[in-house]
């Protein structure tokens, strides 16, 4: 526990250090998160349906990162807009994509563990699968779309770049520039918080065509495509959008 306020200590100082009165807002957004995911929790377990609960999690989340953090202002509105858009359009495309493959509930590595636990709970998997997609992928789509507002800004009102074809043209520069380094992180997040599965499933001897089908990797390799193609998505359609927006 001290190793823990330590390094929490540190987070804190470092973050005044570089960002000043902002950093404030930065720790007390991160408790405010932290808060809105422990009430989300209590509403599932007192029998509140899940995908109501976490579309407003999720929209509460949006607004927190960016009108919170980073303030009330036209590139936080632009990403907002770009975030929210994107995730509607997972609300439709990923319940078919889990039904399809079959990755909701738990998996057959799961089954001793789950031998002393209660099966009466009414939990809705495949809705509560979806969302937990979404919400996994979310933090890339907000960081992307707010990337690209912020550089579309910086053009804008800097640059002085008036047209919005150029505009878009010179987004587009920008995007090439995150879309490789945003990749590279999403890749990197996988093979960190999946190391260990993959140890796993080398201790049980598991041949090639067993892991690529096993449930457990599937459904962590899906989150991690699907949040590289959203990322992807993301980034041209801020461009796009923040080009007609700030040029009218």
């Amino acid at each position: 526990m001290n190793v823990l306020i330590f390094l929490f200590f540190i987070l804190c100082l470092l973050s005044f250090i570089i960002l000043g009165k902002p950093a404030f807002y930065l720790i007390t957004g991160l408790f405010m998160t932290l808060v809105l995911f422990l009430a989300a929790i209590y509403f599932i377990s007192h029998n509140f349906a899940v995908a109501p609960v976490f579309l407003v999690v999720l929209l509460v989340l949006t607004s927190i990162i960016l009108f919170y953090t980073n303030g009330y202002n036209e590139k936080t509105k632009l990403a907002f807009f770009c975030a929210i858009m994107t995730f509607l359009l997972m609300l439709f495309f990923v319940p078919f994509l889990t039904r399809m493959i079959a990755i909701a509930g738990f998996t057959p590595e799961e089954i001793d563990e789950l031998a002393t636990m209660n099966f009466s709970v009414d939990v809705p998997f495949q809705a509560l699968t979806t969302i937990l997609i979404i919400l996994s992928m979310a933090g890339a789509v907000i960081d992307a779309s707010m990337a690209v507002a912020s550089g579309l800004y910086e053009l804008r009102y800097k640059g002085q770049v008036l047209n919005t074809k150029d505009l878009f043209y010179s987004s587009m520069k920008v995007v090439q520039e995150i879309l490789g380094s945003s990749i590279h992180t999403l890749f990197f997040a996988f093979v960190a918080n999946n190391l260990a599965l993959i140890f796993w499933f080398s201790d049980l001897h598991y041949s090639f065509e067993t892991l690529i089908n096993a449930k457990a990797f599937v459904a962590e390799i899906v989150v991690s495509f699907l949040a590289g193609i959203m990322t992807v998505a993301t980034l041209p359609f801020t461009a796009y959008l923040g080009a007609k927006y700030f040029t009218h």
